[in-house]
């Protein structure tokens, strides 16, 4: 999804703004679950820690880079690199 954006060129700088928010309230998301688990490490699964990990590279890859490298070019800045695991 993020890449078809990535390729058609920078997204507006309202669509920047939307993909942070939404970067933001799925971390507040992420938070909430991690605050969960660490109440109870004993109920922690692989599992839950895989889809924690899913989740956090969604926000980086779908929201947070295509805004990033959006309002990196409007500035004129380097977007410079991201690496994913």
């Amino acid at each position: 999804m993020g890449d078809d954006q990535n390729e058609s060129g920078p997204i507006d700088p309202q669509e920047a703004l939307r993909l942070i928010d939404d970067a933001r309230g799925r971390l507040r998301t992420a938070i909430w679950a991690l605050h969960g688990m660490h109440q109870d490490v004993n109920a922690l699964t692989v599992d839950d820690l895989a889809d924690i990990e899913q989740l956090l590279t969604e926000i980086l890859d779908n929201s947070l880079t295509p805004a990033f490298e959006s309002i990196s070019q409007a500035v004129g800045g380097d977007s410079g690199a991201v690496t994913t695991h």
